[in-house]
C-alpha cells in the first residue's frame, strides 16, 4: 500500500528508514520499562519531526478526514484532526511495543469495562466449531488483538501484506510470535491465499484479516460516506469459500487512552448461484460497519493516501 502514498523526496525516505531502523530497537527496549506518558511524549516529538520532513501525505490525510468530518480540507477542524491522527499513530507504535512485552493482564486492565466480556461470543463460536474470520481495518490498535486473544486463550492467525519498510515488518513479526500468532503473509499480486487459512481453521484457530485497503487493485467499488471507493474482495471470497463467519471487530483508543473493544454483528456471505452478487451484498454490509467505526474514531483510521478517487466538495 505504500506505493500509493505520495513521496516527499529521497531525504525524507531515508529519514523514515533511519528512524525505523534505529528508533525501533530503542523503543522495543524502553516500551516495557518507561512510564507510558513518557513514551507517548517522546513518540509525539519523533512523529512530528518525521511528518515535518515527510509532509507529502498530509494533504491526502486532510482530504480523507474532510470527507469523514464533512468539513473543507483547509478548515480548522480538519487541520486539528490531521494533527491528532499523527499523534495517535505515534501512540499506536508505543502501545504495540509496550503491551506485546508485558503480561496480558496489564493490557486487560486498560480495557473500557474491565473484563473481556466482548470476547465471549468468539469463545462460544470457537467452542461450537464455527470458522471465524475476524474482519477489522487499519483503525485504532488492531495488532493488540493478538495480545488480548492470547490472554483469553484463543489461538489466532493473521493474514497480512508485508510492509514496504522491512524493519517495521520484522519488529511486528517478532511481537506477534511472542503470543504464538501464526502469520499468513500474502503478496499484493496474489489471489487470496486460501490453503494456509483452511489449515488454520483445521487447527481451531481464529483468522484475522483487514478489509479496508485494496493492495492489488482486485477490488470492488462500494459506497463509503456517500461516495464509491474500492475495497478488497479477498476476505469476502474467502468467507464464502470456507463458509466462515465474518466477525467485524475494532480495538480503538478511548478519550483517556484506554482501549475500547467493539464486536459488531457477524456478516454471513451467502452461497447462491450469483457469487459476485453474494460478495457485493456482504461488502456493502461491511462498508456500513466500517463507516460507523470511522465516524466514531475518525482520527484513528490510518490511511496516508487518498481513499476516494476525488476530494470532497
Amino acid at each position: 500500500m505504500q506505493w500509493k502514498i505520495a513521496r516527499s523526496g529521497a531525504f525524507s525516505e531515508k529519514l523514515n528508514r533511519w528512524a525505523i531502523r534505529r528508533g525501533f530497537p530503542v523503543l522495543a527496549w524502553l516500551a516495557p520499562r518507561a512510564p507510558r506518558w513518557f513514551l507517548f511524549l517522546g513518540a509525539r516529538v519523533i512523529m512530528a519531526v518525521v511528518f515535518y520532513f515527510h509532509s507529502q501525505p498530509r494533504p491526502a490525510i486532510a482530504r480523507n478526514l474532510s470527507r469523514v468530518l464533512g468539513k473543507p480540507p483547509e478548515s480548522r477542524e480538519v487541520r486539528r484532526a490531521v494533527a491528532r491522527m499523527i499523534r495517535q499513530f505515534a501512540y499506536y507504535w508505543v502501545d504495540l511495543f509496550r503491551f506485546a512485552q508485558l503480561p496480558a493482564e496489564r493490557l486487560r486492565a486498560l480495557i473500557v469495562g474491565g473484563e473481556l466480556s466482548t470476547i465471549e461470543p468468539l469463545r462460544r463460536m470457537r467452542a461450537a466449531g464455527e470458522r471465524v474470520l475476524l474482519l477489522t481495518a487499519h483503525l485504532g490498535n488492531w495488532e493488540l488483538g493478538a495480545v488480548m486473544l492470547g490472554g483469553v486463550e484463543l489461538p489466532l492467525s493473521v493474514v497480512y501484506v508485508r510492509d514496504a519498510f522491512e524493519h517495521a515488518e520484522r519488529f511486528r513479526s517478532q511481537l506477534r510470535l511472542k503470543f504464538d500468532v501464526q502469520e499468513i503473509p500474502i503478496r499484493p499480486d496474489d489471489r487470496f491465499a486460501s490453503l494456509p487459512v483452511l489449515r488454520a481453521f483445521s487447527e481451531g484457530r481464529l483468522v484475522a484479516v483487514q478489509g479496508d485497503r485494496d493492495f492489488n487493485e482486485s477490488s470492488l467499488a462500494v459506497e463509503l460516506f456517500g461516495v464509491p471507493t474500492r475495497l478488497p474482495t479477498g476476505p469476502f471470497l474467502l468467507a464464502r469459500m470456507t463458509r466462515a463467519k465474518l466477525q467485524p471487530v475494532f480495538i480503538a483508543y478511548a478519550d483517556d487512552h484506554r482501549f475500547e473493544v467493539t464486536l459488531e454483528s457477524p456478516i454471513v456471505v451467502e452461497q447462491t448461484d450469483d457469487r459476485d452478487g453474494d460478495v457485493r451484498v456482504a461488502m456493502e454490509s461491511w462498508a456500513r460497519v466500517l463507516e460507523r467505526a470511522i465516524r466514531r474514531w475518525p482520527t484513528q483510521w490510518y490511511n496516508f493516501h487518498d481513499v476516494w478517487p476525488e476530494p470532497a466538495a
